[in-house]
């Protein structure tokens, strides 16, 4: 696997965000369009500054609330697609996410969140992008891995594949041995995060406490052994949204980041290699 941290983890400008991520040895990072323009300078500051970290970007982040929405929502969607791959552009990254919609609005019926799928999955196609869609816990129609899994298979499509986030699936205390059986081919970016003990709505958790893999109560070791037992051997993201890390020097949680990955057995690359 190869390692990388997501921006949101962190306080501090985008600069230091990207030197931390780098510093800690991590070889990729996921990036929000709020990275891009959070600087007075504009896109240029963060563009430097990436190329100056030498991280590459493995998944750009994301266009929600999409699939099953009625028209015109969805093709407003479409648009706000069109400019996250403009953006995508300057950074480099072929993947977008695509968290599954949790919108009350939003159309249950598979034929057509398949087809959706594939609409988008052909304008991502048209640009070199990809689709990396994720079941996310409080998702409307789809919440289980394994439901966004062969929502894909119906979809069947070149450009649209499998996030697996490790956190959604503790969440809703899915089993593990499923992941396995997932084609390789069709997962395209895994996340890893822990969670503590907590009676919290699971979205509560995932924005403010989620905990880096080993931290927590849940088994990033044998989510990690299912995801090998797939045949994956993508990027690996730790995405840890936690207000308190926020508070925290990047540098130190950073290297706490890359710390977490090698104390659950995670192979890495590093920039270096």
């Amino acid at each position: 696997m190869r390692a990388g941290c997501t921006t949101v983890t962190f306080g501090g400008t985008i600069d230091q965000k990207l030197k931390a991520i780098a510093g800690a040895g991590f070889a990729f990072t996921e990036l929000w369009p709020r990275d891009l323009f959070e600087h007075a300078e504009g896109p240029e500051f963060t563009l430097r500054a990436l190329q100056e970290s030498g991280l590459s970007v493995s998944v750009y982040q994301a266009l929600r609330n999409y699939e099953g929405m009625p028209e015109p929502v969805r093709a407003g969607r479409l648009e706000i697609a069109r400019q996250l791959m403009d953006q995508m552009d300057l950074v480099g990254a072929e993947l977008l996410a695509l968290p599954s919609n949790s919108d009350p609005a939003a159309s249950g019926d598979r034929a057509r969140l398949a087809g959706d799928l594939r609409r988008l999955g052909d304008l991502a196609g048209e640009r070199g992008k990809k689709i990396v869609y994720e079941a996310v816990a409080w998702g409307t129609a789809i919440a289980d891995y394994r439901d966004a899994a062969e929502l894909i298979e119906l979809a069947d499509h070149p450009a649209v594949g499998l996030m697996v986030d490790s956190f959604h699936v503790f969440a809703r205390k899915t089993p593990l041995a499923a992941i396995a059986e997932i084609p390789a081919a069709r997962i395209l970016h895994v996340e890893v995060a822990d969670m503590p003990a907590t009676r919290l709505p699971a979205i509560e958790v995932s924005r403010n406490y989620r905990l880096f893999p080993g931290e927590g109560v849940e088994d990033a070791v044998a989510f990690l052994g299912a995801v090998a037992a797939a045949g994956y051997r993508g990027v690996t993201t730790v995405e840890i949204f936690n207000a308190h890390y926020r508070t925290q020097p990047p540098g130190e949680v950073a290297a706490r980041a890359f710390a977490s990955l090698a104390a659950i057995g995670a192979p890495m690359d590093t920039p270096a290699d």
